[in-house]
């Protein structure tokens, strides 16, 4: 297998960079130059795609028309992180063998990293004497998760969890960038690295105070698909060592997750001026809010075409707000699609400006195909029109290869979501009740299953004296 450094722009002629990636291919752009390299590229091999010294896509050559013009590859996939090369000598012509075993090799890392980080999912958890749960092993879908029940009952809970744990795993693999370095430093800094993000999230006064009431020992067991992860800790602890990860379950090397939370109450209108404020402690916002507004306030992609799954997402969801978002002096703004007129953020419908915050996220590549979203109540504030857009936005973002997580109280939406839902859907619904005073999870794929959903119960209830009032 070889590697091969493919260029998307040569002489006058525009980027082509987008047309290459959404139709899985790459041609050399003159009639009578490199005809023979681009012949001697074989089925199997890897082309690198380039733009000036960055290296953004990778794709698997699958077809060679040995027309010395056209290659075919299976899909263009990008890259977790760019490569960055020397673009000089061989390395600027339009397509040219990578002899350079040290760049190979650096190719090969980042290709599998990107692999494997692209097929993490959070498979399932198991929960013991964390905050209102008790003992409750929970079974995910790739896609749609769906997270029902009333108040006090741990839904918020239970996808702060999720979060916390891999944001957690995020900050120690940013933290021990070198993979041999990593190994060496082993379960404690994993712990430090968990107890850092529950603290940041959950915001309690002490750890311990995640623990159930009168438990004194907590136990959490996540599985990523890939690797999984199982740690504890007690009421009472040393000064040093508050969570232990269990070293045995430990994987060999862990990846970096693009993970989105977004919390009930919208952050738009008040992203100006919040991340200074909450760097300086002027604000008791945990850190979701944090992580949210750093995402938000990245530049938009330059070409988002590069990204057709992506790009039609932006498209529908600009559709929807009927305009595109701009940050701009540190404040956003809604252009309209249809006078171009700029209209402060504040003032849009806050309902708008929940979709508005996904659109953002997807133009600027903080949110893409391979990311796991949170989104604590997507329906709060939001009348039944945009109710039913917003489940057509949860079920198209799972069908581009987003696992969803969703906590909800709204019946509306479960039911505008079983209605757009198709056999092929991957849907998963969690329900969250009371049985004499503890909390009981059901779970199932069909929602008319769960236990004790206190939203339909109370629907029904009502219909009862809807009826019976106009009976009278």
């Amino acid at each position: 297998m070889n590697y091969w450094l493919v260029r998307a722009k040569w002489g006058g002629v525009e980027n082509k960079k987008a047309d290459f990636i959404n139709n899985d291919e790459w041609i050399n752009g003159y009639a009578e130059k490199y005809l023979d390299i681009v012949n001697r590229v074989q089925v199997e091999d890897i082309l690198l795609l380039a733009e000036d010294s960055t290296i953004t896509h990778y794709g698997v050559c699958s077809v060679n028309e040995k027309d010395g013009r056209h290659l075919i590859v299976d899909k263009w996939m990008l890259l977790k992180e760019p490569v960055l090369f020397q673009a000089k000598g061989a390395y600027i012509k339009t397509i040219v063998k990578v002899n350079d075993e040290n760049l190979i090799d650096t190719f090969r890392r980042e290709i599998e990293k990107t692999i494997i980080s692209n097929d993490i999912k959070v498979k399932s958890i198991v929960i013991e004497n964390f905050t209102v749960f008790k003992n409750e092993q929970l079974e995910f879908s790739n896609g749609l998760n769906v997270v029902v029940g009333e108040n006090s009952t741990g839904k918020s809970h239970l996808l702060k969890l999720l979060y916390s744990l891999i944001m957690g795993m995020n900050h120690f693999v940013y933290s021990y960038a070198d993979y041999y370095e990593r190994k060496m430093i082993g379960d404690e800094a994993i712990s430090e690295a968990i107890e850092i993000s529950l603290m940041g999230i959950f915001k309690p006064d002490e750890l311990m105070n995640l623990i159930s009431y009168d438990k004194d020992k907590c136990f959490i067991n996540i599985n990523f698909d890939k690797y999984t992860i199982s740690f504890c800790f007690k009421s009472h602890f040393s000064d040093n060592n508050h969570i232990s990860a269990e070293e045995k379950n430990l994987p060999t090397d862990f990846f970096e997750k693009s993970s989105i939370f977004i919390p009930a109450k919208e952050m738009l209108s008040f992203y100006e001026g919040f991340i200074p404020l909450y760097e300086n402690r002027e604000t008791s916002f945990d850190r979701i809010y944090y992580n949210l507004a750093r995402s938000l306030g990245l530049s938009a992609l330059k070409s988002i075409d590069s990204y057709p799954i992506e790009s039609k997402l932006l498209s529908r969801l600009e559709e929807i707000i009927e305009g595109k978002i701009l940050l701009e002096r540190g404040r956003f703004y809604l252009v309209s699609n249809s006078n171009g007129q700029e209209t402060e953020i504040a003032l849009i419908a806050e309902g708008l400006r929940k979709i508005a915050t996904i659109a953002q996220l997807i133009a600027n590549g903080s949110l893409n195909k391979n990311s796991i979203l949170f989104w604590d109540e997507p329906e709060a504030n939001l009348n039944p029109r945009l109710i039913k857009k917003m489940a057509e936005v949860l079920v198209e973002l799972s069908r581009a290869g987003m696992q969803v997580f969703i906590a909800t109280h709204s019946l509306f939406l479960v039911k505008e979501l079983e209605i757009l839902k198709s056999r092929e859907d991957k849907v998963k619904y969690f329900g969250l009740g009371l049985n004499q005073g503890l909390i009981r999870v059901s779970q199932s794929e069909d929602f008319e299953y769960l236990d004790d959903i206190i939203i339909l119960d109370e629907e029904l209830e009502q219909d009862d004296r809807f009826l019976s009032k106009k009976e009278d």
